[in-house]
């Protein structure tokens, strides 16, 4: 359990920041949780993590859902067990310990390629699995998760560390002023959506948030392990096209400035760097 002065400390890092994530207005604290201004919803906020998640697809953001969307997938994952039992196969599988390992290393990597920030978020931050790399690089650090269970067990993980503030979100609805970060990591998200409506909505959402960069993994479709898996009769998941990456990232004031593979060449899960616009005059993309 964190100390009350811990969770006063992660409350007021937090409330200069936050929105109401169903119209953007002002949040302030009433009672025991905190208030919409503007739409008056009221939020709760328990042991001391502010509960601003709204699930749900399109629809949230008023745009009519034509065929697949991950609501089901959101739902089966707010379930604490299947997040327990995610923690569980990447702690106890050699593979999957250094697959984690790999994951550091390419965040760390791109983490170094930009200026320490002020603001970060790691958003789902599963509880707190990749999560390390960030809280060195920055003077406060927001871990966020759909599920409640997933944000305690990232605070259990990462300790009563003075710049760690933790909230409930939905990276469709993020909770937060326009460019209130630095940057945000949003790691194993993106194959899980399956329509390009979300896809391009999560890309959207993290640039608006973020004044500077975002950190992005995604199954890339071109890569041998996609292209096995279709030759095979097998799913890929849901992948995205390089190409279609770039597109959307400039739509929303960036471009791709660096886009690594986890492992090799062809490997399947790759990590990219978004970089917003107007914070470089570079506009190649690294590969």
């Amino acid at each position: 359990m964190l100390s009350q002065s811990d969770s006063d400390h992660s409350l007021a890092a937090l409330l200069p920041l936050v929105i109401c994530p169903k119209c953007r207005g002002d949040l302030v604290l009433q009672g025991a949780g905190l208030r919409c201004l503007n739409c008056l919803h009221a939020y709760e906020i328990v042991d001391g993590i502010p509960l601003l998640a709204e699930t749900g697809s399109s629809e949230l953001w008023g745009i009519v859902s034509e065929g697949q969307n991950s609501t089901a997938y959101q739902e089966h994952f707010l379930n604490r067990g299947v997040g327990e039992g995610y923690r569980h196969k990447y702690e106890r599988r050699w593979s999957k310990r250094r697959a984690t390992k790999r994951e550091i290393g390419r965040i760390e990597t791109l983490l170094a390629s930009q200026p320490r920030s002020s603001r970060l978020l790691d958003i789902p931050c599963g509880g707190g699995r990749v999560s390390g790399p960030l809280v060195n690089a920055t003077d406060l650090l927001l871990q966020a998760d759909l599920s409640l269970s997933q944000v305690r067990e990232a605070r259990q993980k990462m300790g009563s560390q003075k710049n760690i503030a933790w909230l409930t979100a939905s990276a469709f609805l993020i909770p937060l002023r326009d460019g209130s970060l630095d940057g945000i990591l949003c790691n194993r998200l993106t194959h899980h959506l399956p329509s390009a409506a979300e896809q391009e909505r999560l890309i959207a959402e993290l640039l608006r948030v973020s004044r500077r960069f975002v950190i992005l993994s995604y199954y890339d479709h071109g890569s041998f392990k996609s292209l096995g898996r279709r030759l095979r009769g097998k799913q890929p998941g849901h992948t995205t096209k390089r190409e279609d990456l770039r597109a959307r990232a400039q739509r929303h004031g960036a471009f791709v400035k660096i886009d690594v593979p986890l492992w090799f060449g062809g490997s399947r899960l790759r990590y990219a760097l978004l970089q917003k616009i107007h914070c470089s005059s570079a506009s190649t993309m690294l590969t």
